[in-house]
């Protein structure tokens, strides 16, 4: 192995746990997940060459990307927070922040998958999704709003 591929190698599997986070949390069950990240991976190596800026980013846009593309099967978006919120019974609060998930348009569920989830930064939220900085936290702010009204409507709703 030469050093452009110990430094790619290095590099994808310090950036494969994010981009797989990402996939995953786009409705991809973990077993297919696994297939699109190798997938990733493949496009990665064909085009790196091309690469400009971090890897990390760049990376998981790829994978981004290829977890959007069409699937042979039809695949339920909450498969990935139903399974989290299972293994977290123990937190309420969470457990029911994670129930609530998949209630959010597809976009603010994204941004938040990317930004707490694959922590990755605002700059680089905006470069996979394809849009503005601004754009970002702005998507971000209203998905946390969403999420939190959609908690408070679920207190409400259990208290009454």
């Amino acid at each position: 192995m030469n050093d452009d591929e110990a430094a790619f190698s290095a590099a994808l599997i310090a950036a494969s746990e994010a981009a797989l986070r990402v996939i995953l949390s786009l409705g991809i069950a973990p077993g297919e997940a696994d297939d699109v990240l190798q997938d990733a991976s493949i496009r990665a190596w064909r085009h790196r060459e091309q690469r400009r800026g971090d890897f990390r980013p760049w990376f998981v846009s790829i994978a981004y990307r290829e977890a959007r593309r069409p699937r042979r099967r039809w695949l339920t978006i909450p498969t990935f927070w139903s399974a989290r919120a299972h293994a977290t019974e123990n937190d309420d609060q969470l457990h029911e922040v994670l129930r609530l998930l998949p209630s959010l348009p597809m976009r603010q569920r994204l941004v938040l998958s990317l930004r707490c989830d694959a922590e990755l930064s605002t700059k680089e939220t905006a470069d996979i999704m394809g849009i503005s900085e601004p754009a970002a936290k702005q998507l971000l702010a209203r998905a946390r709003e969403s999420l939190r009204r959609a908690l408070d409507r679920s207190r409400a709703e259990a208290a009454s």
